[in-house]
C-alpha cells in the first residue's frame, strides 16, 4: 500500500511573533552595513588582522604540536 502524501497548506499560524525584526536585514550589501569610507574600512580589516592573526596561529600550532604528539605515541 502506498502512502497518500497531504498537501502542505499554510494556514497562517506562526510560532513567533516577527514583528521586531526589520524587513530585508538579510538582503543588505557589504557596504549598505556599515557607515565607513573605503579607507576606515581597510583600516578596520587590518587591526581585526592584527588582532586575529596570532590567535589562529597560536590554534594552528596547538593542533599541529597535537597531531605531533599523537603520531610519535602511536608509532
Amino acid at each position: 500500500m502506498k502512502k497518500k502524501k497531504s498537501n502542505f497548506v499554510d494556514d497562517g499560524h506562526t510560532v513567533y511573533d516577527m514583528s521586531g525584526v526589520p524587513d530585508g536585514i538579510f538582503s543588505r550589501s557589504k557596504k549598505e552595513k556599515s557607515n565607513l569610507s573605503k579607507k576606515e574600512r581597510r583600516a578596520a580589516m587590518k587591526a581585526a588582522f592584527a588582532v586575529y592573526l596570532p590567535r589562529f596561529l597560536a590554534v594552528l600550532c596547538c593542533f599541529g604540536i597535537a597531531i605531533l604528539l599523537i603520531f610519535l605515541w602511536l608509532n
